[in-house]
């Protein structure tokens, strides 16, 4: 798991390992600060962040980060 900062929020980056396939499922969580509380709160737990498992744990995480950056600029959380 790799964690980004993007503005007040958080990416965290999962790479999960199938077992027996050799391949990895990307997920990605979002947490946003809340000023209120001083801290950063889950706005989207463990979203699935591809179709297809990819052979690698760096391309599950660059998938993760994609899919996640995607989501913020849609601004739909």
């Amino acid at each position: 798991m790799q964690i980004e900062t993007v503005g007040k929020y958080q990416l965290h980056l999962i790479a999960h390992e199938l077992s027996g396939t050799r391949g990895w499922d990307a997920y990605v969580s979002i947490h946003k600060f809340d000023d209120a509380a001083q801290d950063f709160k889950c706005v989207l737990d463990k979203h699935h962040a591809g179709d297809e498992p990819l052979p690698s744990y760096e391309e599950a995480i660059d998938m993760a980060r994609r899919v996640g950056n995607t989501l913020l600029e849609k601004g739909n959380l």
